[in-house]
Parts: C-alpha cells; structure tokens; sequence
C-alpha cells in the first residue's frame, strides 16, 4: 500500500493531490510577483506569417476574364442613349424618345402647350408696401427676391423663379409681423406711459 502524502506537502509541490502535479480546475493560483527593482523580461509574440516578404502580385489571365464576368445579353447596347434638353430649333423631341409635354416654359417665355405648372408670383407690390410701412431691411431684400422672380421668369427659368418667389414671400410675411409687433409694442407703451 501506498503512503498518503501530508496536504502541506502536495500544495508545496503545485498540485492538490491530483496526479500529475496539475491543479483542480476549481483552484486559482495568483502569478508570480516580479521581484522590486529588478529587470522585467517581456515576451514578445510575432506571426510568423508575416516574416516573410509577400508573394509576387500575378494579374488574372485574361483567357479566364469570361469566367469573372459574364457577357453581356443580346441586343445590349454597350454605350447608353444620351439625351439633351430640347434647345430652340434643334430636333424637337430626339428619335427613340417618346414625345411627351414638357412641365416647364421653352426658351422664348412661353410655357409649353401641356405644362399644368402654375407660374410662381413676385409679391412686388406687397415687397414695396411693407418695406415703406413696416421694415426697411426685411422689405427690400424681399424686393431684391421679387425682382429675381421676375428676371428668372423672363428668362424662362421656372425652378429658379419659385425659389424666389418663396423667400420674397417669407420675407413680406416675417416683414408684415414684425411692423404689426412693433406698432402694437408702440401703442401698449404710451398707454401705459400715460396713465402712469
């Protein structure tokens, strides 16, 4: 038979009475403290796949190119149809596309025969009111926009004559508001002064 080790004398060895010296799996052991004051010794790890320097870069053969892409169909078109905007006295429409109204005016200002598109307006009047009866800097940047609503639409240019015609709006409505505060601010404090 077989002596049985004292418990101090198995956890001296490393091991907690398991064979092998190996440690219970339920057992934790602290790691060693270096030593103060002395050197460190650091591990460093490297990848051996990177030692080396890489593998020649080799291009695809282009026997095998039909194998990365495949033809195209039949009856593709490699280059696309490219169409214009109709210009005065050019084609009127291009061949392959199908006529169809056009949703803004032609060149000389006249909107086009199927265009439902209502022309945007140019508050001048309203610009000029409320820049004489509310507020000077408001109402004539809203002159500046409502006369580029005009020269937008003379020239035809309809997207860019309702972007105007938007600020010139805004800008009389924040001009109106504002006159209407001020005189309303203006009468609340002299009757207040005067019954004071």
């Amino acid at each position: 038979m077989e002596a049985e080790e004292p418990a101090g004398l198995a956890e001296q060895r490393g091991g907690s009475g398991a064979a092998g010296g190996l440690q219970d799996p339920g057992t934790r052991r602290d790691p060693p403290t270096p030593p103060v004051g002395g050197p460190v010794v650091v591990a460093a790890v490297t990848n051996a796949a990177f030692e080396e320097d890489p593998p020649p870069y080799t291009p695809p053969d282009p026997k095998s190119l039909h194998l990365l892409y495949p033809p195209f169909p039949s009856g593709f078109s490699p280059q696309a149809p490219v169409v214009y905007q109709p210009g005065p006295g050019g084609p009127f429409p291009p061949q392959g596309i199908p006529s169809a109204p056009l949703p803004y005016p032609t060149f000389n200002g006249q909107p086009s025969a199927g265009s439902a598109q209502r022309l945007p307006r140019d508050y001048l009047v309203e610009s000029v009111l409320v820049t004489v009866f509310c507020c000077l800097l408001s109402g004539v940047i809203a002159l500046v926009y409502s006369y580029e609503t005009r020269a937008a639409l003379s020239r035809g240019d309809v997207v860019q004559a309702n972007a105007a015609s938007k600020k010139a709006q805004s800008l009389v409505l924040f001009s109106l508001l504002f006159g209407l505060f001020a005189s309303i601010s203006w009468v609340i404090y002299v009757l207040v002064s005067l019954n004071l």
